[in-house]
C-alpha cells in the first residue's frame, strides 16, 4: 500500500473543510515555506452538499445571528464563536477570496451570482493556488493516532500526516455524500458520540386523511406540543402531502419531533406525546372565524357545506375541515347548527397533526446530535488528542434555516485552520 505524507490533512471537502484548507494554506504558504496540506474527499469531486444548500443558492450566513438559532446544550459553546465571526467578518474573509454578496429582507445572505457553486468553486480554487492539494474518491475506512501525528487508512493508500482537521460532516441527505464516518472516525479516536437524528426535514404524521390535501399549501402558524404544552411556534408556509407536513416552518419544528423519537425527550425534558397544531387563519380569532361562518350560512343557506369556507381557505382544506367536523360536505348550509360553527371555527385554528416517526435522513438538510462539544476547545481543536481539530456538522451544533448551520461549518473552519496554522508554525500568528 502507498504511504503518503502530509503536514496537515482536512479529511472531507466540504463548507467547513474547504475554508479551513483555504486559511492554512493561505496562511502557511504565503512566504514561501512550503507546507504540504491535503484535502481528502470520499466523493468524486468537492462540496456536493453544499452546491444544493439553500435551494442551489447557498444561504451562507444570516445577519440576524445569535446563539438562540442553535439547539440549547451547544449555545454556550457556539457563542464566543459567534462573536468572534458575526456576520460581517465571515463576508469580509469570503470578500478576501473574491465574492461579493446578496441579501434579503430576513437578513439572509447569498452570493451576488445567486448560485453555490461560486462558494464551492472560489474556495477550491484558492486552496489549489495556495498549494493545497485536493484528492477525491478517496475512501478513508481507519484513523489512527500515533507517534507525531496521525495515519488514515483509505482502500489503497495510507495518508500520514502530523496535525489532522475532521470535516467529514453528518448523516443528512446521504445521496450527497454524508455517511455518518465522522462519528466512527471519533470513536476510533476515543472521543464520545451523542445520538444523531434528523433536523429541518418533512415530519412524517399518522393522520390518514392528509391524502384528501395532498400538495395542498397554506400559510399559517403552526405549533409543536409536548404533553399538550406548546413548546415552539413557526409561521410560514404549511406543505401538505399524503403522509406528512412539510415546509420552512415545519422544518423549524423537525428538530423537537426527531429528538422525541429518538430520545423520548423534548428539550431534553421526557415526554410522553407530541402533537402539531396549525392555525390556518392566525390573522383572525377563533370568534372571527365563526362569524364569517354564521354570515356564509345566513348568505347561502341552500349552498352545500362544502363551500362554506369559499374565499377563506383553499377548496381541498375546506372540504379536510368539514370532514374532521364530521360533517357531510353534500349537506346544505341551513342544516348547521351552532355547534357545527364552533367546531369548524376551532378546527381552522387549531387544526392537529400527529407525528409518527423520525424523519428520513434523505430528506433532512441538517443532522442534530454528535461529536460532543465539552470535548472541543474554542480554537476547535480536541482536548483530549494533540494536533486533532473538529469542525462542522460532526459537531453537536445544529441550527435552523436561514445560513446558521452554513454559518457556523465555515467559521469552524475557519477557526480550526487558522489555529493549526498557528500550532503548525509554533504559535507565531
Amino acid at each position: 500500500m502507498e504511504i503518503i505524507k502530509y503536514d496537515i490533512v482536512v479529511l472531507g471537502g466540504g463548507a467547513g473543510g474547504l475554508a479551513a484548507a483555504v486559511c492554512l494554506s493561505k496562511k502557511l504558504n504565503k512566504n514561501g515555506i512550503k507546507y504540504k496540506i491535503a484535502i481528502l474527499d470520499k466523493e468524486d469531486k468537492c462540496g456536493r452538499k453544499l452546491l444544493a444548500t439553500g435551494n442551489g443558492k447557498c444561504n451562507l450566513t444570516n445577519y440576524n445571528m445569535s446563539p438562540e438559532y442553535y439547539n440549547r446544550s451547544c449555545r454556550e459553546f457556539i457563542a464566543p464563536i459567534l462573536s468572534k465571526y458575526k456576520p460581517e467578518k465571515l463576508m469580509s474573509f469570503f470578500l478576501s477570496l473574491g465574492m461579493i454578496f446578496r441579501s434579503d429582507s430576513a437578513g439572509r445572505v447569498y452570493p451576488y451570482s445567486g448560485t453555490a457553486f461560486d462558494v464551492m468553486n472560489i474556495l477550491v480554487l484558492n486552496s489549489q493556488a495556495y498549494g493545497a492539494d485536493i484528492h477525491c474518491s478517496v475512501n478513508v475506512r481507519q484513523i489512527e493516532q500515533v507517534r507525531g501525528g496521525f495515519k488514515l487508512i483509505s482502500d489503497t493508500a495510507e495518508y500520514q500526516c502530523k496535525k489532522l482537521i475532521l470535516a467529514a460532516g453528518g448523516k443528512a441527505q446521504p445521496n450527497l455524500g454524508s455517511s455518518g464516518a465522522s462519528y466512527s472516525f471519533a470513536k476510533m479516536l476515543g472521543l464520545d458520540v451523542s445520538p444523531v437524528f434528523p433536523s429541518l426535514a418533512p415530519i412524517p404524521c399518522k393522520d390518514k386523511d392528509l391524502s384528501a390535501v395532498k400538495g395542498v399549501r397554506v400559510p399559517c402558524r403552526v405549533t409543536l406540543n409536548a404533553d399538550n404544552v406548546p413548546v415552539h411556534t413557526e409561521t410560514g408556509e404549511l406543505q401538505l402531502n399524503a403522509d406528512n407536513v412539510s415546509g420552512i416552518c415545519v422544518f423549524q419544528l423537525s428538530r423537537y419531533s426527531n429528538e422525541f423519537f429518538a430520545l423520548g425527550t423534548v428539550n431534553g425534558v421526557k415526554t410522553e406525546k407530541i402533537t402539531i397544531t396549525a392555525d390556518l387563519m392566525p390573522e383572525y380569532t377563533c370568534a372571527d372565524v365563526e362569524k364569517m361562518l354564521f354570515s356564509k350560512c345566513r348568505k347561502y343557506p341552500d349552498q352545500k357545506n362544502g363551500e362554506i369556507f369559499t374565499g377563506m381557505l383553499n377548496r381541498k382544506l375546506g372540504e379536510f375541515i368539514c370532514k374532521r367536523a364530521e360533517l357531510d360536505i353534500n349537506g346544505y348550509m341551513y342544516s348547521l347548527m351552532q355547534d357545527d360553527i364552533e367546531t369548524l371555527a376551532r378546527l381552522v385554528k387549531t387544526c392537529t397533526f400527529t407525528p409518527k416517526s423520525l424523519s428520513s435522513f434523505n430528506a433532512a438538510q441538517v443532522t442534530a446530535g454528535g461529536i460532543s462539544v465539552d470535548q472541543i476547545n474554542p480554537d476547535m481543536s480536541c482536548k483530549k488528542n494533540s494536533g486533532l481539530y473538529m469542525i462542522g456538522e460532526a459537531l453537536d451544533v445544529d441550527g435552523v434555516c436561514g445560513g446558521y448551520n452554513l454559518h457556523f461549518a465555515f467559521s469552524s473552519g475557519i477557526i480550526a485552520g487558522n489555529a493549526c496554522a498557528d500550532s503548525m508554525r509554533g504559535g507565531v500568528k
